[in-house]
């Protein structure tokens, strides 16, 4: 529905400059034999494993990366990743809202609007693609878990869904996931079942084990990136309860400080359902006692709720209004529940009004916030009014509860995406940036044509026009370049090169640059291009400079040309090229050195000479941590960033390997290792006593309404997960329980 009214919908932002350049990358590394694990000439953006959403243990990333380099078309290939992923967490959540408790079209109402909710829409489907992957795979967990201990299956579809989760490595996908297990645990502690307790705890502990190899390089590598480690509020994309008051109104625009100018967003985040002033025909009296087999949702809404309201910055985790999505799934999936398990016979006046009321005040409190948006607003609220208007019908005139439930389900869908087809049209755009870079992926070779070694561009190409893309790129789309620059995206940066180079996380540079890379470092007595081993220099028009004034001055220092110049950049090269990024580019006095090898991951040298009292040799290499030496010691940077060594008197004549490890990676592959062994084994040796132990008939506790709705039991309700109560079987709003082998 979004590309009707946007045909890029799903190529913005993050997507454009930062996911699927990377996908294209992984992918031609793998297509070449190699793993994604670091890249020394990637500078800021080389250290994958630290960066965690390279998915380098994932194999849906792997295999999207691979897919990627079969398509011709950027925007083609990601609009098929995001419908995918959509798709796949409307099953996910249709199937955990069935193990809770939910019938079929109550249950499909949740798998379809969950995924028409506006966070999801119009943040993590066009940009945040990572966000909407975790947030597809979690409706597995939550229904692998409930069937691992309701019914005693194996506890493979946890250990896999929960792996896939985790390898994507987004951090926030994880706390997720841990806030889910606290909500299962709740729940389980609740009824006292103590055996699916230990099996909950033991998934869990072996999916820490993932996630340890996944998150443990950036925890060790934090200290030297960019990332804040306070706890703050900036307002910058929070939400209030203001925001959320008015989530039943499809044109609401909440509150949220962002990238776009004003106050308010200008798309609706907030939106979660219009239908959930319908909560008002839940029998709360009957749902409360039904509550104990399903507390892992109020639970798990409660605690995601807290974390999407919490501060702007807590550490290295920022924006918390990225978990809308996880507020949006449980209260979809709690009122579906409810209304199916727990609505009332009869729909009182009093309950209508009460619908009536909540629904009225939604609406005067999305109204309230843009008013000038009035008009918007009234066609919404007309649709949504005529969709209450045929459920009332519904529920009064159809007699029989499955078919008044299959009706009801219908206009609920049916409106949802009638109100999908006025937002995307008042709302066609998400409220991040679209760069406009060509969906062709041939047309990112011409690029720096004629460039020598490693470049770098210094600038804001994306400040200009969209035909600069004919000349520089911005992001990870260089890596569809067949340059190598230091230009890359890094959502962590290196905190000292980046300040050094001035360059943004996109790879975008303050204009000053072009001059500070020909000054010369007062230790080494060398220009930082040379320690940099640049040996191409791009200068982007600034946007300020509109006659081009300033750009046409620009002149090379000695010993590098003009290679092309344009009205919009100017490309100098150097006249000798250094080349080999990453080998030694100064030696202290008295120290001579010789290069041996130089890989990404590993370079050796030679000394020559060296003085009695030691010297230093610098590499042209960020000094993460991870790096070591064998015949050197690891000192202080230069310039705080680039890799230094200290060379003792006695290496004269000998050789000096330094290489790189992601910190702490010999414990994370063996956490990984440990996961999937003892994962492997344990689903084994239930496989075994699966096969050993006959079905007993008591076994099943599953839901099923497949029924025929003219058979026995067609007005049933589900079953409850737990024993219920047969005290709740008298009232005449109570759903009728009804075991049936085949349920199992």
């Amino acid at each position: 529905m979004p590309v009707i009214f946007n045909h890029r919908f799903y190529f913005y932002d993050d997507t454009q400059i930062g996911a699927y350049p990377i996908w294209r990358e992984i992918g031609d590394m793998l297509r070449s034999g190699q793993w994604p694990l670091f890249s020394a000439e990637g500078w800021q953006a080389g250290n994958y494993a630290a960066e965690g959403q390279w998915g380098i243990f994932s194999p849906v990333t792997l295999g999207i990366g691979l897919a990627s380099t079969y398509f011709s078309n950027a925007l083609v290939f990601s609009t098929l990743v995001k419908v995918v992923l959509l798709a796949t967490a409307s099953v996910g959540i249709y199937l955990v809202s069935r193990s809770l408790g939910a019938l079929r079209p109550w249950a499909f109402v949740a798998g379809v609007a969950s995924t028409v909710a506006g966070f999801t829409v119009y943040l993590d489907s066009p940009s945040w693609v990572t966000g909407l992957m975790v947030w597809a795979f979690l409706p597995f967990v939550w229904w692998s878990l409930r069937r691992m201990c309701n019914q005693q299956k194996s506890p493979l579809p946890v250990l896999v869904s929960g792996y896939l989760l985790v390898t994507v490595g987004y951090v926030h996908g994880t706390i997720m996931m841990v806030l889910l297990f606290v909500a299962v645990i709740v729940e389980l502690l609740v009824g006292r079942d103590w055996k699916s307790l230990v099996k909950t705890v033991s998934s869990g502990a072996l999916l820490g084990l993932v996630a340890l190899a996944v998150y443990l390089p950036g925890v060790l590598t934090l200290r030297s990136t960019a990332r804040t480690q306070v706890v703050a509020n900036t307002n910058f994309l929070t939400v209030d309860l203001t925001g959320l008051a008015g989530s039943a109104l499809p044109s609401n625009l909440p509150q949220v400080a962002s990238w776009w100018w004003g106050p308010f967003a200008p798309a609706p985040l907030t939106y979660i359902a219009w239908f959930l002033p319908l909560f008002a025909l839940v029998n709360f009296r009957q749902l409360r006692r039904l509550t104990p087999g399903m507390a892992s949702v109020p639970v798990f809404l409660l605690l995601s709720l807290m974390l999407t309201l919490a501060p702007s910055d807590l550490g290295p985790l920022r924006t918390p209004v990225r978990l809308m999505p996880y507020v949006c799934l449980a209260a979809i999936v709690l009122f579906c529940v409810a209304l199916s398990s727990a609505r009332v016979s009869a729909v009182s006046r009093t309950r209508w009004l009460s619908t009536a009321a909540v629904f009225m005040g939604s609406v005067y409190l999305g109204w309230t916030g843009k008013p000038e948006l009035w008009a918007v607003s009234a066609r919404m609220v007309l649709i949504m009014a005529v969709g209450f208007a045929v459920t009332a019908v519904a529920l009064r005139m159809i007699r029989t509860r499955s078919k008044a439930d299959g009706v009801v389900a219908a206009v609920l869908v049916a409106t949802s995406l009638a109100l999908a087809f006025p937002q995307h049209y008042y709302f066609p755009n998400p409220p991040v940036q679209d760069f406009k870079l060509p969906a062709d992926t041939s047309k990112y070779s011409t690029q720096l044509s004629g460039a020598k070694g490693q470049a770098v561009v210094v600038g804001t190409p994306s400040a200009l026009d969209p035909s600069i893309w004919s000349e520089s790129l911005v992001g990870n789309m260089w890596y569809l370049n067949p340059v190598s620059v230091h230009n890359l995206y890094s959502p962590i940066q290196n905190a000292a090169y980046s300040k050094d180079l001035c360059i943004a996380s996109r790879g975008e540079t303050c204009k000053e640059l072009s001059t500070k890379l020909f000054e010369i470092d007062p230790t080494s007595g060398k220009p930082l291009a040379d320690l940099l081993r640049v040996d191409t220099v791009q200068i982007v028009r600034d946007a300020a400079d509109t006659s081009g004034a300033q750009l046409a001055m620009a002149v090379p220092p000695s010993g590098w040309s003009v290679a092309s110049r344009t009205t919009n950049t100017v490309m100098w090269t150097r006249d000798t090229p250094l080349g080999s990024v990453g080998a030694p580019v100064y030696a202290s006095e008295g120290t001579v050195v010789d290069p041996v090898s130089n890989s990404s991951s590993q370079v050796t040298f030679k000394v020559n000479e060296v003085p009695a009292s030691g010297g230093t040799v610098t590499l042209s290499r960020i000094a993460w941590p991870g790096y070591a030496a064998q015949g050197a010691t690891i000192v202080d940077p230069l310039r705080g960033y680039l890799l230094t060594v200290n060379v003792a008197p006695d290496m004269a004549g000998k050789t000096v390997t330094v290489s790189f490890q992601p910190p702490g990676w010999n414990v994370e592959i063996a956490s990984l290792v440990a996961a999937l062994l003892l994962g492997a084994a344990w689903s084994l040796v239930h496989a075994l006593r699966g096969r050993r132990r006959p079905e007993s008939p008591h076994e099943s506790t599953a839901v099923s309404d497949s029924r025929d709705d003219s058979g026995p039991g067609a007005d049933a309700g589900p079953v409850s997960t737990h024993s219920p109560d047969p005290a709740l079987r008298s009232g005449e709003a109570e759903p009728e329980y009804a075991l049936r082998k085949e349920d199992k």
